[in-house]
């Protein structure tokens, strides 16, 4: 599905490890609880996207645009956000040992709660 236009999409509970979505255009999608262990989203367009416990270990979002999106509670452990922008992301109460933020902008992202070590 790389390129595919997902916007707006509810993939609620869905089950997508491993899915090959690089360059995929998801602004605004509703993946709430969403399982994409291990997916391949580099490039991908999330801005606005809901992914509220949404679970991401191992995820690769290489240059993903996470603007504005909303993962509260996510499970993000070891996934890769190298120059991604996360500019205004709410990841509060998300799990994010041992991700990889190499130049990622996260300017007024929100990280109560969050756990980051590691």
């Amino acid at each position: 599905m790389a390129g595919a236009f997902l916007a707006g999409a509810f993939f609620t509970m869905a089950f997508l490890a491993g899915a090959f979505l690089a360059g995929a255009f998801l602004a605004g999608a509703f993946l709430a609880g969403a399982f994409f262990t291990m997916a391949f989203l580099a490039g991908a367009f999330l801005a606005g996207a809901f992914l509220a416990g949404a679970f991401l270990a191992g995820a690769f979002l290489a240059g993903a645009f996470l603007a504005g999106a909303f993962l509260a509670g996510a499970f993000l452990a070891g996934a890769f956000f190298t120059i991604a922008f996360l500019a205004g992301a709410f990841l509060a109460g998300a799990f994010l040992a041992g991700a990889f933020f190499t130049m990622a902008f996260l300017a007024g992202a929100f990280l109560a709660g969050a756990f980051l070590a590691g």
